[in-house]
Protein backbone atom coordinates (compact mmCIF):
# COMPACT_ATOMS: atom_id res chain seq x y z
CA UNK A 1 0.00 0.00 0.00
CA UNK A 2 1.76 3.66 -0.85
CA UNK A 3 1.54 6.40 1.81
CA UNK A 4 -1.53 7.97 0.09
CA UNK A 5 -3.47 5.31 1.51
CA UNK A 6 -2.00 5.09 5.15
CA UNK A 7 -2.82 8.76 5.29
CA UNK A 8 -6.22 8.58 3.58
CA UNK A 9 -7.40 5.92 6.22
CA UNK A 10 -6.21 8.22 9.18
CA UNK A 11 -8.26 11.19 8.10
CA UNK A 12 -11.11 8.74 7.96
CA UNK A 13 -11.04 7.49 10.93
CA UNK A 14 -10.52 10.94 12.18
CA UNK A 15 -13.40 11.96 10.27
CA UNK A 16 -15.69 8.58 10.67
CA UNK A 17 -15.45 7.14 14.06
CA UNK A 18 -15.74 10.21 16.19
CA UNK A 19 -19.06 11.66 14.58
CA UNK A 20 -20.59 7.37 14.24
CA UNK A 21 -19.81 7.18 18.40
CA UNK A 22 -21.26 10.65 19.06
CA UNK A 23 -24.43 9.25 17.19
CA UNK A 24 -24.53 6.27 18.53
CA UNK A 25 -24.52 7.73 22.01
CA UNK A 26 -26.82 10.16 21.49
CA UNK A 27 -29.70 8.26 19.04
CA UNK A 28 -29.83 5.11 20.04
CA UNK A 29 -31.02 3.46 23.46
CA UNK A 30 -28.63 2.03 26.13
CA UNK A 31 -29.30 0.27 29.05
CA UNK A 32 -27.71 0.56 32.48
CA UNK A 33 -24.96 -0.87 32.45
CA UNK A 34 -23.97 -3.85 35.24
CA UNK A 35 -20.02 -3.68 35.42
CA UNK A 36 -19.41 -6.88 36.67
CA UNK A 37 -21.31 -8.61 33.59
CA UNK A 38 -19.19 -6.26 31.51
CA UNK A 39 -16.00 -7.83 33.46
CA UNK A 40 -17.29 -11.07 32.62
CA UNK A 41 -18.11 -10.35 29.29
CA UNK A 42 -14.93 -8.58 28.85
CA UNK A 43 -13.07 -11.58 29.63
CA UNK A 44 -15.06 -14.39 27.60
CA UNK A 45 -14.61 -11.95 24.86
CA UNK A 46 -10.60 -12.15 25.62
CA UNK A 47 -10.40 -15.97 25.82
CA UNK A 48 -12.30 -15.98 22.60
CA UNK A 49 -10.21 -13.74 20.31
CA UNK A 50 -7.39 -16.01 21.66
CA UNK A 51 -7.99 -19.02 19.56
CA UNK A 52 -9.07 -18.21 15.97
CA UNK A 53 -9.98 -21.67 13.42
CA UNK A 54 -8.74 -22.19 10.20
CA UNK A 55 -11.20 -23.27 7.66
CA UNK A 56 -10.96 -24.02 3.86
CA UNK A 57 -7.42 -21.76 4.52
CA UNK A 58 -9.44 -19.01 5.82
CA UNK A 59 -8.84 -17.77 9.60
CA UNK A 60 -11.99 -17.37 11.52
CA UNK A 61 -12.24 -16.01 15.12
CA UNK A 62 -15.72 -16.61 17.05
CA UNK A 63 -16.34 -13.95 18.87
CA UNK A 64 -19.20 -12.43 17.81
CA UNK A 65 -21.15 -14.54 20.21
CA UNK A 66 -20.14 -11.82 22.70
CA UNK A 67 -20.55 -9.07 20.82
CA UNK A 68 -23.83 -9.85 19.48
CA UNK A 69 -24.80 -10.58 23.51
CA UNK A 70 -23.48 -7.59 24.53
CA UNK A 71 -25.49 -5.67 21.92
CA UNK A 72 -28.69 -7.47 22.58
CA UNK A 73 -28.35 -6.67 26.51
CA UNK A 74 -26.77 -3.10 26.43
CA UNK A 75 -26.89 -1.48 22.97
CA UNK A 76 -24.81 -0.11 20.37
CA UNK A 77 -22.20 2.10 22.35
CA UNK A 78 -21.36 -0.83 24.20
CA UNK A 79 -21.24 -3.52 21.57
CA UNK A 80 -18.65 -0.91 19.13
CA UNK A 81 -16.65 -0.57 22.45
CA UNK A 82 -16.16 -4.12 22.84
CA UNK A 83 -15.69 -4.43 19.05
CA UNK A 84 -12.85 -1.55 18.94
CA UNK A 85 -11.16 -3.77 22.07
CA UNK A 86 -11.79 -7.22 20.10
CA UNK A 87 -9.66 -5.46 17.07
CA UNK A 88 -6.97 -4.07 19.09
CA UNK A 89 -6.45 -7.45 20.87
CA UNK A 90 -6.30 -9.32 17.36
CA UNK A 91 -3.84 -6.41 16.13
CA UNK A 92 -1.19 -8.26 18.74
CA UNK A 93 -2.70 -12.37 17.74
CA UNK A 94 -3.12 -12.34 14.51
CA UNK A 95 0.13 -11.50 12.46
CA UNK A 96 -0.76 -9.96 9.43
CA UNK A 97 2.16 -8.34 6.76
CA UNK A 98 -0.19 -4.76 6.36
CA UNK A 99 1.12 -2.52 8.69
CA UNK A 100 -0.48 -3.03 12.14
CA UNK A 101 -1.32 1.19 12.25
CA UNK A 102 -3.17 0.70 8.71
CA UNK A 103 -5.30 -2.73 9.84
CA UNK A 104 -5.99 -0.95 13.41
CA UNK A 105 -7.42 2.49 11.19
CA UNK A 106 -9.25 0.36 8.59
CA UNK A 107 -10.89 -2.00 11.07
CA UNK A 108 -12.04 1.00 13.27
CA UNK A 109 -13.83 2.24 10.72
CA UNK A 110 -15.21 -0.63 9.64
CA UNK A 111 -16.60 -1.99 12.15
CA UNK A 112 -17.86 1.17 13.70
CA UNK A 113 -20.09 1.53 10.29
CA UNK A 114 -21.16 -2.07 10.67
CA UNK A 115 -22.70 -1.52 13.88
CA UNK A 116 -24.44 1.68 13.27
CA UNK A 117 -25.74 0.00 9.96
CA UNK A 118 -26.64 -3.18 11.67
CA UNK A 119 -28.02 -1.88 14.52
CA UNK A 120 -30.28 0.80 12.92
CA UNK A 121 -32.03 -2.32 10.65
CA UNK A 122 -32.10 -4.15 14.18
CA UNK A 123 -34.42 -1.26 15.96
CA UNK A 124 -36.26 -0.33 12.28
CA UNK A 125 -37.92 -4.01 12.35
CA UNK A 126 -38.92 -3.76 15.69
CA UNK A 127 -35.94 -4.92 17.76
CA UNK A 128 -35.74 -3.81 21.44
CA UNK A 129 -33.61 -3.92 24.59
CA UNK A 130 -36.86 -4.65 26.31
CA UNK A 131 -37.87 -8.16 27.06
CA UNK A 132 -39.71 -9.17 23.71
CA UNK A 133 -41.49 -12.29 22.46
CA UNK A 134 -38.39 -15.24 21.78
CA UNK A 135 -40.53 -15.03 17.66
CA UNK A 136 -39.75 -11.66 17.67
CA UNK A 137 -35.93 -11.72 18.85
CA UNK A 138 -34.81 -14.88 16.61
CA UNK A 139 -36.00 -12.79 13.98
CA UNK A 140 -34.94 -9.73 14.21
CA UNK A 141 -31.85 -11.01 15.39
CA UNK A 142 -31.43 -12.96 12.32
CA UNK A 143 -31.94 -10.22 10.06
CA UNK A 144 -29.30 -7.74 12.63
CA UNK A 145 -27.03 -10.96 12.28
CA UNK A 146 -27.56 -11.45 8.31
CA UNK A 147 -26.88 -7.66 8.11
CA UNK A 148 -23.83 -7.25 9.99
CA UNK A 149 -21.79 -10.00 8.39
CA UNK A 150 -23.12 -8.89 4.42
CA UNK A 151 -22.21 -5.38 5.47
CA UNK A 152 -19.24 -5.87 6.97
CA UNK A 153 -17.62 -8.26 3.46
CA UNK A 154 -19.01 -5.43 1.11
CA UNK A 155 -16.97 -2.90 2.96
CA UNK A 156 -14.37 -5.21 3.12
CA UNK A 157 -14.48 -5.79 -1.06
CA UNK A 158 -14.58 -2.26 -1.47
CA UNK A 159 -11.93 -1.99 0.78
CA UNK A 160 -9.64 -4.72 -1.40
CA UNK A 161 -11.01 -2.70 -4.85
CA UNK A 162 -9.36 0.44 -3.56
CA UNK A 163 -5.75 -0.98 -2.92
CA UNK A 164 -6.09 -2.58 -5.88
CA UNK A 165 -5.76 -6.21 -4.57
CA UNK A 166 -6.44 -9.46 -5.13
CA UNK A 167 -11.11 -9.80 -4.68
CA UNK A 168 -10.75 -13.16 -5.59
CA UNK A 169 -11.20 -14.93 -2.63
CA UNK A 170 -14.07 -12.58 -1.19
CA UNK A 171 -16.85 -14.89 -2.06
CA UNK A 172 -14.97 -17.71 0.09
CA UNK A 173 -14.45 -15.55 2.98
CA UNK A 174 -17.56 -13.76 2.80
CA UNK A 175 -19.23 -17.28 2.74
CA UNK A 176 -17.29 -18.18 5.68
CA UNK A 177 -18.57 -14.55 7.41
CA UNK A 178 -21.90 -15.21 7.13
CA UNK A 179 -22.43 -19.23 7.62
CA UNK A 180 -20.15 -18.78 10.91
CA UNK A 181 -21.85 -15.54 12.16
CA UNK A 182 -25.19 -17.45 11.60
CA UNK A 183 -24.22 -20.47 13.50
CA UNK A 184 -22.70 -18.23 16.57
CA UNK A 185 -26.11 -16.26 16.21
CA UNK A 186 -27.98 -18.87 19.03
CA UNK A 187 -24.97 -18.95 21.20
CA UNK A 188 -25.20 -15.71 21.35
CA UNK A 189 -29.22 -15.16 22.37
CA UNK A 190 -29.53 -17.68 24.57
CA UNK A 191 -26.22 -16.40 26.44
CA UNK A 192 -28.03 -13.14 26.30
CA UNK A 193 -30.77 -14.93 27.95
CA UNK A 194 -29.20 -16.71 30.73
CA UNK A 195 -27.64 -13.35 31.77
CA UNK A 196 -30.84 -11.99 32.42
CA UNK A 197 -32.44 -14.95 34.32
CA UNK A 198 -29.53 -15.93 36.09
CA UNK A 199 -26.55 -12.77 35.85
CA UNK A 200 -23.43 -14.07 36.38
CA UNK A 201 -23.91 -17.44 37.12
CA UNK A 202 -24.77 -18.01 32.97
CA UNK A 203 -20.54 -17.17 32.09
CA UNK A 204 -20.86 -21.16 34.05
CA UNK A 205 -23.43 -22.23 31.78
CA UNK A 206 -22.56 -20.83 28.34
CA UNK A 207 -19.22 -18.70 28.77
CA UNK A 208 -16.64 -22.10 30.11
CA UNK A 209 -18.04 -24.68 27.87
CA UNK A 210 -17.94 -22.46 24.47
CA UNK A 211 -14.29 -21.16 25.48
CA UNK A 212 -13.34 -25.78 25.61
CA UNK A 213 -15.08 -26.28 23.01
CA UNK A 214 -13.31 -23.84 20.79
CA UNK A 215 -9.68 -24.54 22.47
CA UNK A 216 -10.24 -28.56 22.03
CA UNK A 217 -11.52 -27.79 18.08
CA UNK A 218 -8.62 -25.41 17.48
CA UNK A 219 -6.20 -27.57 18.47
CA UNK A 220 -8.27 -30.43 16.84
CA UNK A 221 -7.60 -28.55 14.02
CA UNK A 222 -4.35 -27.56 13.87
CA UNK A 223 -3.41 -31.45 14.67
CA UNK A 224 -5.11 -32.08 11.34
CA UNK A 225 -2.93 -29.85 9.73
CA UNK A 226 0.37 -30.65 10.95
CA UNK A 227 -0.62 -34.12 10.19
CA UNK A 228 -0.92 -32.90 6.24
CA UNK A 229 1.89 -30.96 6.24
CA UNK A 230 4.05 -33.70 7.68
CA UNK A 231 2.21 -36.56 5.40
CA UNK A 232 2.99 -33.99 2.74
CA UNK A 233 6.89 -33.96 3.81
CA UNK A 234 7.24 -37.43 4.01
CA UNK A 235 5.86 -37.65 0.12
CA UNK A 236 8.52 -34.82 -0.82
CA UNK A 237 11.31 -36.97 1.26
CA UNK A 238 10.22 -40.27 -1.05
CA UNK A 239 10.69 -37.59 -3.99
CA UNK A 240 14.31 -36.60 -2.46
CA UNK A 241 15.53 -40.17 -1.88
CA UNK A 242 14.38 -40.88 -6.05
CA UNK A 243 16.97 -38.54 -7.41
CA UNK A 244 20.11 -39.84 -8.79
CA UNK A 245 21.89 -36.51 -9.39
CA UNK A 246 22.93 -34.05 -6.86
CA UNK A 247 21.51 -31.40 -8.87
CA UNK A 248 18.11 -32.89 -9.28
CA UNK A 249 17.94 -32.99 -5.70
CA UNK A 250 18.66 -29.30 -5.39
CA UNK A 251 16.05 -28.57 -7.66
CA UNK A 252 13.40 -30.92 -5.99
CA UNK A 253 13.93 -30.13 -2.70
CA UNK A 254 13.65 -26.05 -3.40
CA UNK A 255 10.71 -26.84 -5.94
CA UNK A 256 8.59 -29.13 -3.20
CA UNK A 257 9.26 -27.35 -0.32
CA UNK A 258 6.94 -24.68 -1.30
CA UNK A 259 3.87 -27.30 -1.03
CA UNK A 260 4.34 -27.15 2.65
CA UNK A 261 5.73 -23.43 2.92
CA UNK A 262 5.04 -20.45 0.97
CA UNK A 263 8.27 -18.59 0.16
CA UNK A 264 9.28 -16.27 -2.65
CA UNK A 265 12.54 -16.91 -2.87
CA UNK A 266 14.59 -19.66 -1.63
CA UNK A 267 18.56 -20.44 -1.48
CA UNK A 268 20.77 -23.47 -0.34
CA UNK A 269 23.92 -21.59 0.43
CA UNK A 270 27.28 -24.34 1.43
CA UNK A 271 29.18 -24.41 4.21
CA UNK A 272 32.75 -25.70 3.61
CA UNK A 273 35.60 -25.89 6.37
CA UNK A 274 33.37 -24.72 8.59
CA UNK A 275 33.82 -20.59 6.91
CA UNK A 276 33.54 -20.41 3.38
CA UNK A 277 30.18 -20.08 1.94
CA UNK A 278 29.29 -20.65 -1.45
CA UNK A 279 25.97 -20.64 -3.41
CA UNK A 280 24.19 -24.08 -4.61
CA UNK A 281 21.45 -23.83 -5.62
CA UNK A 282 18.31 -21.32 -5.30
CA UNK A 283 15.00 -20.12 -6.91
CA UNK A 284 14.14 -16.40 -7.37
CA UNK A 285 10.42 -16.42 -8.20
CA UNK A 286 10.25 -19.09 -11.20
CA UNK A 287 13.57 -18.81 -12.09
CA UNK A 288 16.25 -21.31 -10.66
CA UNK A 289 19.09 -19.76 -13.41
CA UNK A 290 22.01 -17.46 -13.24
CA UNK A 291 23.06 -15.18 -10.34
CA UNK A 292 21.37 -14.48 -7.64
CA UNK A 293 19.83 -11.18 -7.70
CA UNK A 294 17.21 -10.65 -4.61
CA UNK A 295 20.50 -12.12 -1.83
CA UNK A 296 23.81 -11.51 -1.23
CA UNK A 297 26.14 -12.99 1.41
CA UNK A 298 30.02 -12.68 3.09
CA UNK A 299 32.51 -15.21 1.55
CA UNK A 300 33.06 -16.12 5.03
CA UNK A 301 30.62 -16.81 8.20
CA UNK A 302 31.55 -15.04 11.04
CA UNK A 303 30.28 -15.37 14.89
CA UNK A 304 27.70 -13.37 15.67
CA UNK A 305 26.17 -12.88 12.13
CA UNK A 306 22.93 -13.86 13.32
CA UNK A 307 22.94 -17.04 10.88
CA UNK A 308 22.59 -20.29 13.33
CA UNK A 309 24.44 -22.82 12.74
CA UNK A 310 22.06 -25.17 15.59
CA UNK A 311 18.60 -24.58 14.94
CA UNK A 312 16.08 -22.80 12.80
CA UNK A 313 15.33 -19.18 13.00
CA UNK A 314 12.70 -17.06 12.05
CA UNK A 315 13.05 -12.72 11.32
CA UNK A 316 9.57 -11.79 10.35
CA UNK A 317 9.85 -7.92 9.95
CA UNK A 318 12.84 -5.65 8.65
CA UNK A 319 14.09 -4.54 11.98
CA UNK A 320 15.07 -8.46 13.01
CA UNK A 321 16.07 -8.92 9.54
CA UNK A 322 18.70 -6.48 9.96
CA UNK A 323 20.61 -8.95 12.56
CA UNK A 324 21.81 -10.77 10.32
CA UNK A 325 24.83 -8.66 9.98
CA UNK A 326 26.52 -9.11 6.30
CA UNK A 327 23.33 -10.79 4.53
CA UNK A 328 21.95 -8.35 1.82
CA UNK A 329 18.23 -9.05 0.96
CA UNK A 330 16.20 -7.70 -2.25
CA UNK A 331 14.52 -4.77 -0.42
CA UNK A 332 10.79 -6.16 -0.86
CA UNK A 333 11.82 -8.94 1.98
CA UNK A 334 9.99 -8.48 4.86
CA UNK A 335 10.59 -12.49 6.49
CA UNK A 336 13.57 -14.93 6.42
CA UNK A 337 13.78 -18.49 7.53
CA UNK A 338 17.37 -19.57 7.95
CA UNK A 339 17.87 -23.28 8.71
CA UNK A 340 20.88 -25.45 9.03
CA UNK A 341 21.34 -28.45 6.84
CA UNK A 342 23.04 -30.90 8.98
CA UNK A 343 24.82 -34.52 8.49
CA UNK A 344 26.31 -36.66 11.19
CA UNK A 345 25.41 -33.81 13.69
CA UNK A 346 27.40 -31.03 11.18
CA UNK A 347 26.05 -28.58 10.04
CA UNK A 348 26.80 -28.37 5.91
CA UNK A 349 24.66 -26.09 4.62
CA UNK A 350 21.72 -24.01 4.83
CA UNK A 351 18.04 -23.31 3.75
CA UNK A 352 17.51 -19.77 3.53
CA UNK A 353 13.91 -18.91 2.54
CA UNK A 354 12.31 -15.57 2.00
CA UNK A 355 9.04 -13.84 1.70
CA UNK A 356 7.76 -10.11 0.67
CA UNK A 357 5.28 -10.36 3.71
CA UNK A 358 5.92 -9.53 7.19
CA UNK A 359 4.99 -12.66 9.50
CA UNK A 360 5.20 -14.43 6.90
CA UNK A 361 6.77 -18.24 8.80
CA UNK A 362 4.83 -19.69 11.67
CA UNK A 363 6.71 -21.83 14.54
CA UNK A 364 4.72 -24.62 13.46
CA UNK A 365 6.89 -24.72 10.29
CA UNK A 366 10.21 -24.70 11.75
CA UNK A 367 9.58 -28.22 12.76
CA UNK A 368 8.76 -29.28 8.77
CA UNK A 369 11.47 -27.61 8.12
CA UNK A 370 13.75 -29.12 10.36
CA UNK A 371 12.24 -32.63 9.03
CA UNK A 372 13.04 -31.37 5.48
CA UNK A 373 16.51 -30.72 5.53
CA UNK A 374 17.07 -34.19 6.91
CA UNK A 375 15.44 -35.83 4.41
CA UNK A 376 17.13 -33.66 1.76
CA UNK A 377 20.94 -34.33 3.51
CA UNK A 378 19.93 -37.82 3.19
CA UNK A 379 19.11 -37.75 -0.78
CA UNK A 380 22.25 -35.22 -1.47
CA UNK A 381 24.73 -37.90 0.25
CA UNK A 382 23.14 -41.07 -1.65
CA UNK A 383 22.90 -38.44 -4.84
CA UNK A 384 26.89 -37.82 -4.28
CA UNK A 385 27.82 -41.56 -3.32
CA UNK A 386 25.81 -42.35 -7.30
CA UNK A 387 27.22 -39.68 -8.97
CA UNK A 388 30.69 -41.05 -7.97
CA UNK A 389 30.40 -44.89 -8.59
CA UNK A 390 28.86 -43.74 -11.92
CA UNK A 391 32.12 -41.30 -12.53
CA UNK A 392 34.13 -44.51 -11.59
CA UNK A 393 32.05 -46.98 -14.18
CA UNK A 394 32.37 -44.39 -17.36
CA UNK A 395 35.46 -42.40 -16.35
CA UNK A 396 39.11 -43.46 -17.66
CA UNK A 397 41.21 -44.37 -14.35
CA UNK A 398 44.39 -43.05 -15.90
CA UNK A 399 43.34 -39.78 -17.51
CA UNK A 400 39.96 -38.97 -16.08
CA UNK A 401 38.09 -38.47 -19.63
CA UNK A 402 34.75 -40.91 -19.98
CA UNK A 403 35.98 -44.14 -21.32
CA UNK A 404 34.70 -46.01 -24.72
CA UNK A 405 31.23 -47.03 -22.69
CA UNK A 406 30.20 -43.80 -22.43
CA UNK A 407 31.39 -42.29 -25.24
CA UNK A 408 28.97 -44.63 -26.76
CA UNK A 409 25.91 -44.05 -24.94
CA UNK A 410 27.16 -40.24 -25.64
CA UNK A 411 27.01 -40.59 -29.09
CA UNK A 412 23.68 -42.38 -29.29
CA UNK A 413 22.17 -39.43 -27.13
CA UNK A 414 23.23 -36.99 -29.84
CA UNK A 415 22.04 -38.91 -32.42
CA UNK A 416 18.80 -38.32 -31.39
CA UNK A 417 19.28 -35.04 -30.69
CA UNK A 418 20.28 -34.39 -34.27
CA UNK A 419 17.54 -36.63 -35.61
CA UNK A 420 14.93 -34.69 -33.48
CA UNK A 421 16.15 -31.07 -35.03
CA UNK A 422 17.57 -29.95 -31.56
CA UNK A 423 21.26 -29.81 -33.26
CA UNK A 424 21.98 -29.46 -37.05
CA UNK A 425 25.11 -31.39 -38.22
CA UNK A 426 27.83 -32.98 -35.54
CA UNK A 427 31.07 -33.37 -35.89
CA UNK A 428 33.81 -36.10 -34.54
CA UNK A 429 37.48 -35.96 -34.06
CA UNK A 430 39.78 -38.18 -33.46
CA UNK A 431 43.68 -38.02 -32.05
CA UNK A 432 46.05 -40.60 -32.21
CA UNK A 433 49.56 -40.24 -30.81
CA UNK A 434 52.24 -40.91 -33.18
CA UNK A 435 55.26 -43.19 -32.29
CA UNK A 436 53.61 -43.61 -28.96
CA UNK A 437 55.33 -46.90 -28.90
CA UNK A 438 58.94 -45.23 -28.89
CA UNK A 439 57.94 -43.69 -25.87
CA UNK A 440 56.91 -46.27 -23.66
CA UNK A 441 60.12 -48.36 -25.21
CA UNK A 442 62.27 -45.80 -24.42
CA UNK A 443 61.58 -44.34 -21.39
CA UNK A 444 59.19 -46.91 -19.70
CA UNK A 445 55.43 -47.66 -19.88
CA UNK A 446 54.90 -45.37 -16.69
CA UNK A 447 56.50 -42.37 -18.64
CA UNK A 448 53.83 -43.73 -21.48
CA UNK A 449 51.24 -42.99 -18.89
CA UNK A 450 52.32 -39.56 -18.05
CA UNK A 451 52.56 -38.46 -20.88
CA UNK A 452 49.13 -39.58 -21.77
CA UNK A 453 47.65 -37.71 -18.78
CA UNK A 454 49.61 -35.21 -20.04
CA UNK A 455 47.82 -34.92 -23.26
CA UNK A 456 44.71 -35.75 -21.47
CA UNK A 457 44.97 -32.24 -19.94
CA UNK A 458 45.40 -30.27 -23.00
CA UNK A 459 42.37 -31.42 -24.61
CA UNK A 460 40.84 -30.60 -21.77
CA UNK A 461 41.86 -27.03 -22.43
CA UNK A 462 39.58 -26.57 -25.21
CA UNK A 463 36.40 -28.30 -24.26
CA UNK A 464 32.92 -26.87 -23.58
CA UNK A 465 29.94 -27.59 -22.00
CA UNK A 466 28.60 -29.46 -25.36
CA UNK A 467 31.09 -31.21 -26.36
CA UNK A 468 31.99 -35.02 -25.18
CA UNK A 469 35.55 -35.94 -24.78
CA UNK A 470 36.70 -39.63 -24.30
CA UNK A 471 40.00 -41.31 -24.18
CA UNK A 472 38.94 -44.49 -26.91
CA UNK A 473 41.60 -46.78 -26.40
CA UNK A 474 45.52 -47.11 -26.07
CA UNK A 475 46.67 -43.41 -27.21
CA UNK A 476 43.31 -42.33 -29.78
CA UNK A 477 40.62 -39.81 -28.09
CA UNK A 478 37.96 -38.86 -29.60
CA UNK A 479 36.24 -35.21 -29.33
CA UNK A 480 32.35 -35.32 -30.57
CA UNK A 481 30.69 -32.03 -31.14
CA UNK A 482 27.36 -31.32 -31.50
CA UNK A 483 26.20 -28.45 -33.83
CA UNK A 484 30.14 -28.21 -35.35
CA UNK A 485 30.54 -27.62 -39.65
CA UNK A 486 33.23 -29.50 -40.78
CA UNK A 487 35.35 -26.87 -41.65
CA UNK A 488 34.77 -25.27 -37.70
CA UNK A 489 36.00 -29.22 -36.76
CA UNK A 490 38.90 -29.08 -38.97
CA UNK A 491 40.04 -26.28 -38.12
CA UNK A 492 40.10 -26.87 -34.13
CA UNK A 493 41.86 -30.30 -35.03
CA UNK A 494 44.33 -28.28 -36.84
CA UNK A 495 44.77 -25.79 -33.90
CA UNK A 496 45.37 -28.71 -31.05
CA UNK A 497 47.67 -30.93 -33.62
CA UNK A 498 49.91 -27.23 -33.49
CA UNK A 499 49.67 -26.61 -30.10
CA UNK A 500 51.13 -30.40 -29.42
CA UNK A 501 53.84 -29.83 -32.60
CA UNK A 502 54.97 -26.94 -30.85
CA UNK A 503 54.46 -28.36 -26.92
CA UNK A 504 57.38 -29.33 -24.54
CA UNK A 505 56.64 -32.24 -22.92
CA UNK A 506 58.05 -33.42 -19.54
CA UNK A 507 58.39 -37.12 -17.92
CA UNK A 508 60.67 -38.86 -15.75
CA UNK A 509 62.31 -41.56 -17.76
CA UNK A 510 60.75 -44.98 -16.02
CA UNK A 511 63.53 -47.03 -16.85
CA UNK A 512 67.35 -44.88 -16.48
CA UNK A 513 68.67 -45.24 -13.05
CA UNK A 514 69.28 -41.03 -12.09
CA UNK A 515 65.25 -40.62 -13.26
CA UNK A 516 66.16 -36.58 -14.11
CA UNK A 517 63.27 -35.21 -15.60
CA UNK A 518 63.55 -35.19 -19.54
CA UNK A 519 61.75 -32.90 -22.08
CA UNK A 520 60.28 -34.97 -24.85
CA UNK A 521 58.08 -33.78 -27.98
CA UNK A 522 55.07 -35.42 -30.22
CA UNK A 523 53.25 -35.04 -32.82
CA UNK A 524 49.59 -36.62 -33.38
CA UNK A 525 47.69 -37.40 -36.40
CA UNK A 526 43.65 -36.47 -36.38
CA UNK A 527 40.79 -37.49 -38.27
CA UNK A 528 38.03 -35.46 -38.99
CA UNK A 529 34.10 -36.10 -39.65
CA UNK A 530 30.82 -34.83 -39.77
CA UNK A 531 27.11 -35.60 -39.79
CA UNK A 532 24.94 -36.12 -41.84
CA UNK A 533 27.65 -35.49 -45.06
CA UNK A 534 29.66 -38.29 -44.28
CA UNK A 535 27.56 -40.83 -41.84
CA UNK A 536 23.92 -41.40 -40.94
CA UNK A 537 24.64 -42.58 -37.59
CA UNK A 538 27.32 -42.83 -34.84
CA UNK A 539 29.26 -45.94 -35.31
CA UNK A 540 29.62 -44.79 -39.23
CA UNK A 541 30.44 -41.10 -38.02
CA UNK A 542 33.29 -42.91 -35.64
CA UNK A 543 34.44 -45.34 -38.43
CA UNK A 544 34.80 -42.61 -41.15
CA UNK A 545 36.55 -40.05 -38.49
CA UNK A 546 39.23 -43.20 -38.16
CA UNK A 547 39.34 -43.66 -41.40
CA UNK A 548 40.28 -40.19 -41.77
CA UNK A 549 42.63 -40.33 -39.27
CA UNK A 550 44.48 -43.50 -40.92
CA UNK A 551 44.40 -42.82 -44.46
CA UNK A 552 44.57 -38.71 -44.41
CA UNK A 553 46.99 -38.58 -41.02
CA UNK A 554 48.94 -41.50 -40.53
CA UNK A 555 49.59 -43.22 -44.08
CA UNK A 556 49.94 -39.69 -45.51
CA UNK A 557 53.20 -38.74 -43.17
CA UNK A 558 51.57 -38.44 -39.83
CA UNK A 559 51.43 -35.04 -37.85
CA UNK A 560 48.70 -34.37 -40.24
CA UNK A 561 44.81 -33.85 -40.17
CA UNK A 562 42.73 -36.37 -42.22
CA UNK A 563 39.21 -34.75 -43.51
CA UNK A 564 37.03 -37.48 -44.22
CA UNK A 565 34.92 -37.49 -48.23
CA UNK A 566 32.80 -40.00 -49.74
CA UNK A 567 35.67 -41.36 -52.20
CA UNK A 568 38.97 -40.30 -50.58
CA UNK A 569 40.42 -38.60 -47.75
CA UNK A 570 42.09 -35.57 -48.15
CA UNK A 571 45.04 -34.31 -45.72
CA UNK A 572 45.05 -30.96 -44.55
CA UNK A 573 48.66 -30.38 -43.33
Amino acid sequence: MTAHQKRTIYILWLLIVPIIFYIALNFFPAASYDYVDMVIYLSILIATLMTSIALDNVSITLERWVIFSIFFQYGIVAEMIFMQIAIFVLLYTLKSPTPKGFRLGFNSINFAVVSVLSGSIFYAIGGSLQEMSLGSFLLSGFLYASAYSLINCTIIYIYLRWLKAETSRIIKIAWWDYVSTILLLPFAITFCLLMQQFGSKAFLLIGVPFIIVLLVSSNYMKSNKLNEVLSSSTVIGHQLAERLRVEDVFLTFIDKIKDVITYDSAYIVDLRMGENLVMLAHKEGEFCNGEANRFSFPQKKSEGDGLDVESTKLFLNKKSISSLVGYTFDPAVESVMTAPIKRNQKTEAFLILTSNQRYAFEEMQVKIVDLLTGYFATAVEKARYYERTVEKSVRCGLTGLYNFRYLESKLDEEVIRYHTGEISTMSAIILDIDHFKSVNDTYGHQSGNDLLCTFAALLRSYQTSEMTLARYGGEEFVMILPNYEKDEAVDLAETIRKEVEESNFRIIPDLSEDREPTIVNMTVSVGVATMPMDAKDGKELLRNADRALYIGGKQAGRNRVGVYEEEKENVVS
